[in-house]
C-alpha cells in the first residue's frame, strides 16, 4: 500500500514530465529569439569586414560595439555583440536541423545558405549551431572599403571557371587568392574620367576550378593597403560544385610504353610550370574562341576523363579537348595571342602554347610539326601547327588545353561566349545606345 508521500509523487509525475517536454520543444526558439540578435560567432574565414556587410551593420558601428583595436585580429568562435537595431540575420540549429530544412523553413536558397555558411547544402547541423541566413534577393555590389566587388561566382563547377570583377575607386594593387594560390586578376578597363573626378578603374579575372579540387566551400580572399598603410582582406565563400567524369582505358604501343612514367610527366609539368602561370602579358582577346580544327573534325576524348594507361600503370585527368584528324591537318590559333612556346616536349610531343594575356594560355599537343616560334604574335585563324601523333599518343590527333593561372579548364565553353564576360556586355550595350 502507497504512502501519503508515495501517492503525492505519483500525482506530480506526469505534470513533471509535461513540463520538461515543453522545455525541449521550446528551448530552441527560446535560444533562437534571444541570442542571434545579439551575439555573432566568429567562423572560419571571416573577417570584421565581412561580417559587417554580410549582417549590414555599418564597418564602425560593429568596431565600437565591440571596443575592438585590431581590426585584423579575429579568432575562430570569438563571439562578437551586435549593436542594437539590426534585425536578425542569424538563426540557431535545432535538433535534427539541416541546411535544406533551415533554408526551407526560411524561403531560402539552400545552395546559397551552404556557401554563406561555409558548408555544403546536405550538412547536418549540431543544435545550438550558429546560421547566417541569405537574403532571398539577386547579387549586389559589395562594398569592401575602396573596392566594390561588381560580381563573384557564387558557385564553380569542377573543371570550369567564374568570372570574378571589381570597381577600383583609387589607385592601388588588388591581390586575390583562391584555393591556395595567388589569381591573376587586373585592370581591364578606366571609366569616367580625371576631369568630372569619378574615374573608376575595372579589375576582373576568371576563378577557376580544377577537375582534382573536391566538391566544398572554399575561400576567396582578396586584400590591398588601405592609405593608412594597412592590409584590408575580404574572404568570400565561393562553392565549388563536383562533375561526374567517365573513365577511359588507353593502351599504349610497345614503344611509348616508358611515356605513362609518372615522374616523366611531373618534370614535363615543373618545365611547363613557369610558361603558363604569368600574368604580365596585355589582354590580347575579347571575342569567343574559334574551333582549332574544322567543325566536322570529331572528339574523341573530351575534357576531365580519368585516363586508365596501360591497365592500371597510371591514372591521370584528361586535361583538354582532343580531336581526331588526319596527320599534316592545319591547326588554327583560335584567338589573338603571343607564342610562348614551340618546341618538342617528351610527354605531349611537338607542342605549342599560346599566351592570349591576363594569365590565359592555350596549348596544343602532340603536331606533326609547329608553324610558328616563340615569341611571335598570331591572330585568330592564323596557322599555328599540323596534326600529329608525337608523344604519348596512340594516332594522329590534336590535344587542344586551355590553362588559366596554369589551371587547366575545360576549353569548350569558350567557344559561346567572350573571354570578358562583363566587359564585353557592356561594350555591346553601349553600340546599341548609340
Amino acid at each position: 500500500m502507497l504512502t501519503a508521500r508515495q501517492r503525492a509523487l505519483c500525482r506530480l509525475l506526469p505534470l513533471c514530465l509535461f513540463l520538461a517536454v515543453m522545455l525541449a520543444v521550446l528551448q530552441p526558439d527560446r535560444a533562437a529569439a534571444q541570442s542571434p540578435d545579439e551575439t555573432y560567432v566568429v567562423q572560419s574565414g571571416d573577417t570584421l569586414a565581412s561580417i559587417a556587410a554580410d549582417l549590414g551593420i555599418p564597418f564602425e558601428v560593429l568596431v565600437a560595439a565591440n571596443h575592438l583595436s585590431d581590426i585584423n585580429s579575429l579568432d575562430v568562435g570569438q563571439v562578437l555583440l551586435l549593436p542594437q537595431g539590426f534585425g536578425r540575420r542569424t538563426v540557431i540549429a535545432r535538433p535534427g536541423d539541416t541546411v535544406q530544412t533551415i533554408a526551407r523553413r526560411h524561403g531560402l536558397s539552400a545552395l546559397r545558405l551552404a556557401i554563406l555558411n561555409h558548408t555544403n547544402p546536405t550538412a547536418r547541423l549540431f543544435p545550438g549551431q550558429p546560421i547566417r541566413l541569405l537574403r532571398a534577393t539577386g547579387p549586389r555590389p559589395v562594398p569592401f572599403g575602396s573596392v566594390e566587388v561588381v560580381s563573384v561566382p557564387a558557385v564553380v563547377v569542377q573543371g570550369r571557371a567564374g568570372w570574378l570583377e571589381a570597381e577600383v575607386e583609387r589607385p592601388l594593387s588588388l591581390d586575390v587568392e583562391w584555393s591556395g594560390a595567388p589569381l591573376g586578376i587586373r585592370p581591364i578597363e578606366i571609366r569616367g574620367g580625371e576631369e568630372t573626378g569619378d574615374m573608376v578603374t575595372v579589375w576582373g579575372g576568371y576563378v577557376p576550378a580544377s577537375v582534382a579540387l573536391e566538391p566544398g566551400v572554399y575561400p576567396l580572399i582578396m586584400s590591398y593597403e588601405a592609405t593608412t598603410g594597412v592590409t584590408v582582406t575580404r574572404s568570400l565563400p565561393v562553392y565549388v560544385q563536383g562533375r561526374a567524369f567517365p573513365i577511359q582505358n588507353i593502351n599504349l604501343p610497345p614503344d611509348k610504353n616508358a611515356l605513362v612514367e609518372q615522374e616523366i610527366s611531373l618534370k614535363e609539368d615543373e618545365y611547363l610550370s613557369p610558361v603558363w602561370s604569368r600574368t604580365s602579358t596585355a589582354i590580347q582577346w575579347r571575342k569567343p574562341f574559334l574551333l582549332p580544327l574544322p567543325a566536322e573534325a570529331p572528339t574523341t576524348s573530351p575534357f576531365g576523363v580519368r585516363r586508365n594507361y596501360n591497365a592500371g600503370q597510371f591514372f591521370a585527368f584528361h586535361t583538354g579537348q582532343d580531336f581526331a584528324a588526319p596527320g599534316g591537318t592545319v591547326v588554327l590559333a583560335p584567338a589573338d595571342g603571343i607564342v610562348a612556346l614551340a618546341e618538342p616536349l617528351t610527354v605531349r610531343g611537338i607542342s605549342v602554347i599560346l599566351d592570349h594575356g591576363a594569365g590565359l594560355f592555350t596549348g596544343y599537343w602532340h603536331l606533326q610539326e609547329a608553324l610558328v616560334a616563340a615569341g611571335e604574335a598570331v591572330q585568330a585563324g592564323d596557322p599555328i601547327g599540323l596534326v600529329g601523333t608525337t608523344g604519348r599518343s596512340t594516332g594522329a590527333h590534336l590535344h587542344w588545353e586551355l590553362r588559366m593561372y596554369g589551371i587547366a579548364v575545360d576549353p569548350m565553353p569558350f567557344l559561346a561566349q567572350p573571354l570578358l564576360p562583363l566587359l564585353t556586355a557592356r561594350e555591346e550595350a553601349d553600340q546599341t545606345g548609340r
